[in-house]
């Protein structure tokens, strides 16, 4: 317990967190009250592209010219001044003359020393920008009038054929003015997403039949709100069902496009936080797996010195042993979560292996849990990996057994029957599965919805990644997880499986 201490304490050394700080992926940056730099990690560094020494104690105005200097500061006396939070997108000039686009999150914070500080982090910009030049030389050639309408009702970008639209080259106050026009008659235009026929005229000119369609609001990376706005000229009544079905590929495509921008942003995010948590998960088992080893192995020669010596610490003693037990746990929920690496799957008898797998995680649960076991794939070969998959059978199992947990350690019991743990397999649909069926309390709907969320948790210890590893790991093997359950009778964990050979090699040169 001593050295475990020790171990907790290291996190409280300045050195330890520096070094976690200076190696995150994320660019943060620390200045004090003057605007001067205090501190930067590596990443910052490498961003601003310049060394850390060659920062600390200056200002934007030791680097910038004045007026872009001065802009950097008036954000950050309102931050310091002010205690604003500040997002913010700017462009990082580098020693090289290049300018990276950056968007920047500053806040106030006061340091244990009393002292008042500005902290901020980067965010590279560059990839995102690049996909919006995508967007807009794509809205360029469609033959559909296209805006992008922020909160004041102003448009802050349209197309060519939107301003042809507006009236000739289309000045601002036409492009407004039009979309006065368009919204006429629709309270909720254009922050509610619709579509609807309306007419106008231009410049004068006979009135124009057209279809006009609102994205509804979307929020941008800074927090902000903007729609898009969609106009199609469906006057030439000749030209309608080519119009139509020219208006339905555009959207379905531009559709695809926004959802593999999203897609793409998504993994871009989930890229960061599962590097965060690999980088994180790598410190902790250096720094925890050790120390706890030394602790589990003297816990255990202290109990062979002192056993039938009547010394009274035989708790304690199981309670350093249930510590350290549970800290392993979490490492490997930690390790289960953020390994990425690919399946080593070869087919098997998954009836016969899942029987020891059960034998063995038994021993390990309350002996008054009844568990039973029931196969049913008669000997059928599946392709698995059989060290992920018993990760998450084993997290299955505990986590059906904690379920069933009461008060301590004394299992409780539903409609008069005993604690009970099923387990089976069975074929269905050119799939198998392996369930983990308990008579828990069940689940709640609001925990449902949110089960399969990464770090969501309703126990008061673990990581709340157990169900998430389990996602994950049905995944990788081309397979998915099921979640049934009724309040007061219980819950059932089915992993599905495909029966056929895994190939993650040839799966991702087809990507």
């Amino acid at each position: 317990m001593a050295e475990y201490m020790m171990s907790q304490d290291r996190l409280n050394d300045p050195r330890v967190l520096l070094a976690i700080l200076d190696n995150l992926p994320t660019s943060i940056f620390v200045k004090d009250a003057e605007a001067r730099f205090v501190y930067s990690n590596n990443l910052h560094c490498e961003m601003i592209d310049k060394a850390e020494k060659d920062l600390l104690g200056k200002s934007d105005a030791d680097f910038y010219a004045p007026e872009v200097a001065e802009g950097f500061l008036n954000h950050d006396r309102r931050v310091l001044e002010q205690g604003e939070v500040d997002i913010s997108e700017e462009m990082a000039a580098l020693q090289s003359g290049m300018t990276m686009p950056v968007l920047t999150r500053k806040a106030r914070m006061v340091g244990p020393d009393g002292k008042t500080y500005l902290i901020g982090t980067n965010t590279d910009l560059t990839e995102i920008k690049r996909r919006e030049e995508q967007y807009k030389a794509l809205s360029d050639t469609v033959p559909i009038g296209i805006a992008q309408v922020d909160e004041n009702k102003c448009v802050s970008f349209c197309n060519p054929l939107y301003k042809v639209y507006s009236g000739g080259d289309g000045t601002e106050e036409l492009q407004n003015a039009l979309l006065d026009k368009l919204g006429k008659g629709h309270g909720g235009f254009p922050g509610e997403a619709c579509k609807f026929e309306t007419e106008f005229s231009i410049l004068g000119q006979p009135l124009r039949s057209v279809i006009v369609i609102s994205s509804g609001w979307l929020t941008a990376a800074n927090g902000s709100r903007y729609a898009i706005i969609s106009v199609v000229d469906v006057s030439e009544m000749m030209e309608l069902r080519r119009i139509n079905a020219e208006v339905s590929r555009l959207n379905k495509e531009l559709a695809q496009n926004m959802k593999r921008l999203k897609d793409a942003q998504d993994e871009l995010v989930n890229k960061g936080r599962m590097e965060q948590l690999g980088q994180l998960t790598a410190t902790i088992a250096h720094e925890l797996r050790n120390p706890l080893g030394s602790v589990r192995t003297s816990a255990f020669l202290m109990e062979r010195k002192v056993k039938d010596k009547g010394l009274g610490v035989e708790v304690q003693l199981d309670r350093i042993n249930k510590g350290v037990v549970r800290c392993d746990n979490i490492i490997t929920q930690l390790l289960d979560f953020s390994r990425t690496k690919q399946l080593q799957c070869a087919p098997g008898d998954l009836d016969m292996w899942l029987s020891g797998v059960v034998e063995e995680e038994a021993r390990k649960l309350p002996a008054n849990l009844q568990i039973e076991v029931e196969l049913g794939l008669d000997g059928e070969f599946v392709p698995f990996d059989p060290s992920r998959l018993q990760r998450a059978i084993v997290n299955m199992m505990s986590n059906a057994a904690e379920a069933m947990m009461g008060a301590g350690e004394q299992l409780h019991t539903h409609d008069g029957e005993a604690p009970k743990l099923v387990v089976s397999t069975f074929q269905k649909d050119g799939h198998v599965s392996v369930r983990i069926a308990d008579n828990g309390p069940g689940i709640a709907p609001e925990v449902m919805t949110r089960i399969r969320e990464p770090l969501f948790t309703t126990k008061s210890f673990g990581t709340g990644l157990g169900v998430s590893a389990i996602e994950q790991i049905a995944a990788q093997h081309g397979g998915r997880l099921d979640i049934e359950s009724v309040i007061g009778k219980g819950s059932r964990f089915t992993v599905w499986l495909p029966i056929r050979t895994v190939n993650l090699a040839e799966d991702e040169k087809a990507a």
